[in-house]
């Protein structure tokens, strides 16, 4: 059988000659990337429903991509086009080892191919003037992250569907229109809404409204659905400059459910999360970045059947590969769900929902190292059955060695420590590395 990557070159190969076809036809230019991620990491007495377990992973993931700039469209007045395709393989390479621990089969799962066979990532047409000369149009596969991604995020699996990028709708207001069509669990979703940004004299603010709609029956953190319809409506505040940093966005959810044994259900929750960091001179490090961040979504506060106050969207940022990506290198936490401690839908014990996250941290240059020194503290929001609301405390520390531009080898290790909701109190660790490379 063929090894991924050969898989991945093949592939590339015959996509690369049938692009330069066209690109010898008018386009300007042909832009070529990559990136090899590589990954191993061992992690030992994970909580699972009263229990612990070890799980060993390893990961390669590549991704090979093909833009062709600047094709001009002739019958149109000044309008061109780029057509993109990025190919990515995920998988275990030449390992024999397979992560069959429940906290990492669902993000296993939501791959089209694990094994490293390569699927596409993303396939789209970039039309610029689109209808009019402010407008331009996406359509296809594509990235996109909505804010800080708390609510919306193609992630590394891309977001089917179209995108209209307005550069003036309003004087100096700009707008996106999107509509997209993901997969998830076997399932179609819906998504479509609008977002406006608006640069102050300072910041630059961001307001968004879409709705998820969800026409397949499925097991939401309370009801029990025929289908679902959420809307989302957020706020952000985006701050940069040269000492400090500050990123502020607040999300109310809303909408409907009918459920399968008859009647409706609402939805009403919120989450925000806010973060900040500043550089400061500190002795032995030198000029050093300390990093403060605080987080907060909305549970439910008893056994009532008819709203779940619950936040939880669907396509949030939180995965990456076979791993979680969040708040904690073992957490990997969102605002409303983490690494699966039980079966639950938000990987947290049995009655509770939504998470308080408070973060403080450092990165310190040593010699030719970046250190980076972490604290979170992890609560539930809410607690139907009662008792404790405390989750878990972690610590990371991680170290960067940054080779060049395009190359960087990581270091981690991270302790977890469950607090009040679990019997056990062990402690999770675990310990990493991984090579990342691009051009």
């Amino acid at each position: 059988m063929a090894k991924p990557h050969n898989k991945l070159t093949t592939c590339a190969a015959g996509l690369l000659s049938a692009l330069l076809l066209p690109a010898a036809a008018g386009a300007t230019k042909l832009d070529l990337s990559s990136t090899i991620d590589i990954r191993a990491a061992k992690y030992t007495d994970l909580p699972y429903a009263g229990r612990t377990n070890d799980q060993s992973v390893y990961t390669e993931n590549a991704t090979l991509g093909f833009v062709i700039k600047g094709i001009q469209l002739e019958k149109t007045q000044g309008s061109s086009m780029d057509v993109g395709i990025v190919l990515q393989s995920i998988g275990a390479g030449s390992s024999t080892n397979t992560t069959t621990s429940p906290q990492f089969t669902d993000n296993v799962n939501r791959l089209p191919e694990s094994n490293g066979t390569p699927f596409v990532h993303s396939a789209y047409v970039k039309i610029y003037k689109f209808l009019r000369p402010n407008i331009t149009a996406t359509f296809g596969r594509q990235d996109f992250l909505l804010g800080q991604g708390i609510t919306l995020s193609g992630g590394d699996l891309g977001l089917p569907g179209g995108r209209l990028e307005i550069a003036s709708l309003y004087r100096n207001i700009k707008a996106d229109v999107f509509v997209f069509r993901p997969f998830k669990g076997g399932r179609s979703y819906k998504v479509y809404g609008a977002t406006a940004y608006y640069p102050g004299s300072e910041g630059l603010w961001q307001a968004y409204h879409f709705w998820q709609q969800d026409g397949s029956p499925s097991q939401d953190i309370l009801f029990n659905a025929k289908r679902t319809t959420k809307k989302f409506t957020g706020l952000r505040y985006f701050l940069s400059q040269k000492q400090l940093t500050f990123d502020g966005e607040a999300v109310v959810q809303r909408g409907t459910a009918k459920k399968l044994a008859g009647g409706e259900g609402a939805y009403e929750a919120y989450a925000f999360m806010m973060k900040g960091s500043w550089t400061q001179n500190l002795s032995i490090f030198g000029q050093s970045r300390l990093r403060l961040g605080y987080g907060r979504s909305s549970g439910n506060p008893g056994t009532s059947q008819d709203t779940d106050k619950a936040f939880f969207p669907a396509f949030g940022s939180k995965a990456s590969a076979f791993e979680r990506k969040g708040y904690g290198a073992i957490a990997g936490a969102t605002l409303y769900d983490m690494i699966k401690t039980s079966a639950t839908a938000n990987g947290m014990p049995e009655g509770t929902s939504g998470l308080n996250i408070i973060n403080i941290g450092a990165d310190l240059p040593y010699k030719k190292l970046l250190i980076s020194a972490d604290l979170y503290k992890f609560r539930a929001s809410r607690n139907i059955n009662g008792g404790s609301l405390q989750i878990a405390s972690e610590w990371d520390l991680k170290a960067a060695y940054v080779m060049g531009d395009n190359l960087t080898i990581n270091a981690v290790y991270a302790v977890f420590s469950p607090l009040g909701l679990y019997p056990s109190g062990k402690q999770a660790k675990l310990i990493g590395s991984s090579i990342a490379a691009k051009f």
